[in-house]
């Protein structure tokens, strides 16, 4: 394959995977570009997403960044794990690494092929051939700066995840979600969301989220049901949930706040406000005329949380329980 290296943001990064992104009120700052940087390093090191900062410098997939040019940095935090070093949680003996990406062993994964036609962009046949970003440029030895050509044959990871044995039927499967679950379910895939404890359910999407899943629900029906069983309206609380898709029980954990979306407006593209005091920024919210502003969060065995890369500890204990482990 013919690849070109540069300083050159052609593959935009985890955008949509990049799920809840945003500081509520942060302030815009200048960033002097040095060598080596990209929209997609940048992105992770100010922990926001890829796609709202080339929006908040109205670039391109094929815009080039050059030493010493000025960009601006859209409302955020520096991410303080952006070096790639190990985090514990306090509260917790699990370790976490928000930059390194576990992959399944080899033996659970096979590959077909694409060949690139004109208008693909690597972070676009991710989406969609669903397959997480990071994964589809390793299977290829590629990385964000690399461009492809019309007629290119790249490698499509597809991953075989065996089925795990629960202590009984109402329980889930419990598998992890950097080397499991996050394949089961890929970015594009209609689930069905199960209450663990009143066993009623509803239809999502998972349309986001890289550290965890991110969700909309399908319609103002599965809406309303999904705020009935927080209680009558939107709530950040977690609850163990049973995820079925494909003929599959998942144990997981599930919050029920929709956040960071705008439902007037089209999903991913810059909006003047967004949920839960996101305000303007990248929309996260593609499932329209749901009665819901946004997406919420689905989390797994060691799923972690975007807004600093740590294990939520209700969340874990919550899928454990969807798990029937004790």
């Amino acid at each position: 394959m013919n690849i070109k290296k540069m300083i050159l943001s052609s593959v935009v990064g985890l955008t949509v995977l990049s799920g809840s992104i945003g500081i509520a009120n942060a302030q815009n700052e200048n960033y002097e570009i040095k060598a080596g940087d990209t929209f997609w390093k940048l992105s992770q090191r100010f922990n926001i997403s890829c796609t709202e900062l080339m929006n908040a410098n109205k670039a391109t997939g094929n815009t080039i960044l050059y030493i010493g040019q000025t960009i601006t940095i859209p409302g955020s935090t520096p991410n303080q794990n952006y070096s790639g070093q190990v985090v514990k949680d306090t509260n917790t003996n699990t370790n976490t690494n928000t930059n390194t990406n576990p992959k399944p062993n080899k033996d659970e994964s096979t590959e077909n092929t694409y060949k690139v036609k004109k208008g693909d962009t690597l972070w676009k046949l991710a989406m969609e051939l669903q397959v997480p970003f990071k994964d589809f440029l390793k299977a290829n030895n590629l990385n964000e700066n690399s461009v492809i050509h019309i007629g290119d044959t790249l490698k499509v990871p597809v991953y075989n995840i065996d089925v795990k044995e629960t202590p009984g039927e109402k329980f889930g499967e419990y598998l992890d979600w950097w080397t499991e679950a996050q394949y089961v379910i890929p970015i594009g895939a209609v689930l069905k969301v199960e209450d663990f404890n009143s066993g009623r359910t509803f239809m999502v999407k998972r349309t986001a989220g890289a550290n965890h899943a991110e969700l909309e629900t399908l319609s103002m029906d599965d809406t309303k049901i999904m705020k009935e069983i927080w209680g009558g309206q939107f709530k950040w609380a977690a609850k163990p949930v049973i995820i079925h898709y494909n003929g599959r029980k998942l144990a997981a954990s599930c919050s029920g706040m929709p956040h960071a979306g705008n439902d007037k407006d089209p999903g991913g593209v810059h909006t003047s406000w967004r949920s839960e005091g996101y305000g303007a920024g990248y929309n996260l919210d593609w499932v329209k005329n749901n009665g819901m502003d946004g997406h919420f969060d689905l989390h797994f065995k060691n799923s972690t949380r975007h807004k600093d890369g740590k294990i939520d500890v209700q969340h874990q204990n919550n899928a454990k329980i969807a798990a029937g482990i004790k």
